[in-house]
């Protein structure tokens, strides 16, 4: 194709027709500049195009790991929802004694949720290559609600741990044979001696123990269903950025 246009430039100035020549020649120059700037209009599309699919497969990533952040997040609920009336019901027994608790139960008071969403882990370093500056700092805004979470979760799990735990174990509320199986014998289902629990509950120390876990329970639970909330809206809002 070069030679081609090569030669007629040389025609043109063998017949001496200069005129000619140098309009043939600004024509030439303007079609290889069309064409450049095609061939760079087709590249920038395909950049563009490759970075829309890359950005939708980030999203897409996104959404599928905060499906899970809500699965886990409705599980530790579930359990959050089950120790807090466990608690209510120890400390309406230590104010009444007539108070019936279901003592099957009781081992709840020696147990914790969990908080380990895995949105955060897996894209607080992806998030920032996202286009859309609204959906990054939604996204930035879900990371740090999570924080503000896992510093209640960290409190609730301390008291538990660290406090409720060593005082059934000084007390010797434990109840060994509630690690055997019996069918025969409902007693070895209960974890914590109900006999100690009820003297235990007369005692300030224990009271104030349940107390202080009934509000850091309540705490987490709050913050748990707002990042919850929080977490609905935000897949809702990916969900449509895709569509």
């Amino acid at each position: 194709m070069i030679k081609f246009f090569r030669n007629i430039r040389q025609n043109l100035l063998m017949k001496n027709q200069i005129g000619k020549y140098y309009k043939y020649a600004f024509g030439e120059i303007v079609l290889v500049v069309i064409g450049i700037l095609i061939a760079l209009s087709i590249n920038n599309w395909n950049e563009a195009r490759k970075n829309e699919i890359k950005q939708s497969i980030l999203i897409k990533n996104i959404i599928e790991d905060l499906r899970l952040d809500s699965i886990h997040v409705n599980k530790s609920l579930s359990e959050v929802e089950n120790q807090k009336n466990l608690v209510d019901d120890l400390i309406a027994k230590s104010l009444n004694k007539e108070k019936k608790i279901n003592y099957r139960l009781i081992g709840l008071l020696r147990f914790s949720s969990d908080f380990r969403p895995i949105s955060q882990k897996n894209h607080s370093v992806s998030v920032s290559n996202l286009d859309d500056d609204y959906i990054r700092e939604l996204l930035q805004n879900y990371f740090i609600e999570e924080d503000k979470v896992l510093d209640i979760f960290l409190e609730y799990v301390d008291i538990i741990h660290n406090k409720i735990r060593p005082y059934l174990s000084e007390t010797g509320m434990h109840n060994l044979e509630s690690l055997y199986k019996n069918k025969d014998n409902e007693s070895l289902h209960v974890p914590l001696h109900p006999k100690i629990l009820e003297e235990q509950l007369n005692k300030v120390k224990f009271q104030q123990l349940l107390y202080e876990r009934r509000l850091k329970t309540d705490s987490f639970e709050n913050l748990l269903r707002s990042f919850q909330q929080q977490n609905a809206e935000l897949i809702n809002t990916l969900n449509l950025d895709i569509n």
